[in-house]
């Protein structure tokens, strides 16, 4: 077995070290008892018993729709008024959404937004793709909406058994995620499990249905300017790039797959590192990184203001 791989990543003002971020590199390679809350990184793995359950009642959704609900989107036109239009076709009434109102992630869409003197809604909250899919799946179910969040709901204990099933693993927690679902905790090496045991199983259709829909709308995934969307555009082979929160970011070929952990929850930490990793071993191409280190190292004037080591 691989050993962890730890990598630093350095902040330089004037030639000293202002900040510093550890981050671990998981590998499907090695077996760790490490605990970690993937967060919005088990998306991916979240959306398929829907699809699963879908497919036997022949209800089937196109790879854009995939990518809505398994996205942590930015809240651009392009994903509300998507999601507007799916909601639509399924007959999913909006107001029972129960992720709460968020600003975009995305500046220009929040901006416009306050500008026009309007309310950021549940549309716009990353997760409202995900929520959609969890009242599109109690509507197949043919189970109450109400309570959709919680554990105890009939989604939630689908999704809960086939976690156990693909992460062949009991040990696993539920906290409270941002958006009020269920946020699961268990070892790195079950989550990286999952990819081989999806495809040797009956899941095998849908999952390659989640990762083509990555692969065809990564900005629909993330958005403009989003690290797992630029991941994916600057793939050198065919890849699946999921953020979470907390400095979380997961990213498979099917074959191999890693999950980068930044020890302080660091965005910035565990964006850099993964895209400098993923540049060094051919996955992405170099802009991809130098593009995440070009939002750093230039203040407003566009001056050089820091320098970007990953050691």
């Amino acid at each position: 077995m691989s050993e962890i791989n730890n990598l630093s990543v350095n902040i330089y003002r004037d030639g000293f070290v202002e900040s510093s971020h550890e981050v671990s590199v998981y590998s499907n390679a090695i077996k760790s008892d490490d605990y970690f809350f993937p967060r919005s990184a088990v998306k991916p793995m979240q959306v398929m018993p829907l699809l699963i359950e879908a497919s036997m009642q022949n209800i089937e959704f196109n790879l854009k729709e995939i990518a809505l609900f398994a996205s942590s989107h930015s809240g651009q036109s392009l994903h509300t008024e998507f999601l507007m239009n799916v909601a639509d076709k399924f007959e999913i009434n909006l107001n029972n959404l129960v992720c709460g109102p968020q600003r975009p992630f995305h500046e220009e869409t929040a901006d416009s937004i306050i500008r026009q003197g309007s309310n950021f809604t549940e549309l716009h909250n990353n997760c409202s793709g995900k929520h959609l899919s969890m009242l599109i799946f109690s509507k197949i179910l043919g189970v109450e909406q109400n309570e959709y969040c919680q554990l105890t709901h009939k989604t939630q204990e689908i999704i809960k058994n086939y976690f156990i099933e693909i992460f062949d693993t009991n040990d696993i927690g539920f906290g409270i995620d941002g958006c009020g679902l269920p946020a699961i905790k268990l070892k790195v090496s079950n989550f990286l499990k999952s990819i081989k045991n999806m495809q040797d199983n009956s899941s095998f259709e849908a999952w390659n249905n989640v990762f083509s829909a990555y692969m065809k709308y990564p900005t629909i995934i993330g958005g403009e300017n989003r690290t797992d969307t630029n991941i994916i555009i600057n793939s050198k082979r065919n890849l699946l790039a999921k953020s979470g929160a907390e400095g979380v970011l997961f990213v498979s070929d099917n074959n191999e797959s890693f999950v980068f952990n930044c020890r302080d929850g660091s965005k910035r930490g565990v964006d850099l590192a993964a895209t400098f990793y993923l540049y060094k071993i051919g996955w992405i191409s170099k802009e991809a990184y130098k593009y995440i280190e070009s939002t750093l190292i230039f203040n407003k004037q566009n001056i050089r203001a820091v320098d970007v080591e990953v050691v």
